[in-house]
């Protein structure tokens, strides 16, 4: 064999190491703990829901912000249009939920290219109490989630705390790759990073920091051209010297109906996103493409019997962390034909990481945008 064939061994077996921590990292990650159970009272906290529009799943989402098992707390949405048609869903969860403090604010201004933080700008004014989370549109949580949040805080120099998430029911090729690809990259990646460089990061589909923090990062102005607002506040809090955390406690997000094109694209505008934020980061992540390189040990053997071995041990490696994150972690319900899609998400995965580095544009919202080298988005 060459020097090569040694050498695309050698990174199978770190591919294959990185798939153990992963196991290892999601096992301690989303371990019980014996901690004290959250109290149903504490600081008033003010939720922001962002939305676009009206989504299947809508109604799920947003009701069960409504129905928290915590006082005192209040619910800010914001709707760009005054006639977007979500605002009749909205006025039907006033009426249905009389107690619940919230407020509908339409948002009309352009307060730059990232519509989510221009939204959150027009909200800020109306927030009366000092534990603010923002939680994105399509987001669903328990009757315990901002009792998890609020006792988050309770520990000191805590200045921003975020949770996992699981992808819903998937209806089309796109986003049954999509769920798949949270389940058996993404999530394993966040909880590698949180015991091996720690948390610098925020996970955006919700997100609670104290209103001190978010003073101390200049507030959300600095974030209007950012396309990863998240990882933007995550890393400004960190940067304060507050810690910045990732409960054990998982959200839902509806998983839209992509088609294969979609979920291409948006992995590839995650991707190139991802690449400028934590490059060297980004960059390691090439090492864990464990399938690729077996394959190409495979191609390179022959028809050696040994070269099956590798190709065998990695697929029964990914689909027992996949599985493992999807079932055991997340409590998603991928169906198990599902899993069978692993090989082919893994092999456009690495694509995807190769054609990153081919480009700055992006697609977002309908819109062609271009990053620049720190993270803001260019017409």
């Amino acid at each position: 064999m060459g020097a090569m064939v040694y050498l695309v061994i050698l990174l199978l077996t770190a591919a294959w190491f990185y798939q153990f921590l992963a196991l290892v990292s999601l096992g301690r990650f989303f371990r019980p703990s014996g901690s004290a159970p959250p109290v149903a009272t504490g600081p008033g906290i003010t939720v922001f829901k962002p939305l676009k529009g009206l989504e299947p799943l809508s109604r799920e989402c947003l009701a069960s912000f409504l129905t928290q098992d915590y006082h005192p707390y209040q619910v800010l949405f914001g709707v760009r249009e005054p006639e977007n048609p979500v605002l009749d869903l909205l006025r039907e969860l006033r009426q249905t939920h009389p107690r619940c403090d919230l407020e509908v604010v339409i948002c009309p201004e352009d307060l730059g290219l990232n519509p989510k933080v221009s939204t959150l700008r027009q909200l800020m004014p109306r927030a009366r109490y000092d534990l603010l989370v923002i939680a994105d549109g399509d987001v669903s949580v328990g009757p315990d989630y901002l009792a998890q949040v609020a006792a988050a805080f309770r520990q000191p120099g805590v200045g921003l705390v975020s949770c996992p998430y699981r992808a819903g029911p998937s209806r089309t090729l796109g986003s049954t790759l999509e769920a798949l690809t949270i389940a058996a990259d993404f999530i394993p990646s966040v909880a590698v990073a949180n015991y091996v460089e720690g948390i610098r990061f925020a996970l955006g589909a919700t997100m609670a920091l104290t209103r001190q923090a978010l003073a101390a990062i200049g507030g959300l102005v600095p974030l209007a051209d950012f396309l990863a607002d998240d990882y933007q506040l995550g890393f400004r809090v960190a940067a304060t010297g507050l810690r910045v955390k990732i409960l054990p406690y998982v959200v839902s997000t509806n998983n839209p109906e992509l088609s294969f094109k979609g979920y291409l694209a948006h992995q590839l505008r995650w991707a190139r996103t991802y690449r400028v934020c934590r490059p060297a980061g980004y960059l390691a992540y090439g090492i864990t493409h464990a399938l690729v390189y077996s394959l190409i040990i495979l191609v390179a053997a022959g028809p050696a019997p040994w070269a099956w071995g590798p190709a065998a041990a990695t697929l029964v490696l990914r689909g027992a962390l996949a599985g493992f994150s999807e079932r055991r972690c997340l409590k998603g319900e991928l169906p198990l034909w599902a899993f069978a899609l692993l090989p082919l998400k893994d092999l456009l995965a690495f694509g995807l990481w190769l054609a990153s580095f081919l480009g700055d544009r992006v697609a977002w919202g309908g819109r062609a945008y271009r990053v620049t080298p720190e993270g803001k988005l260019a017409p």
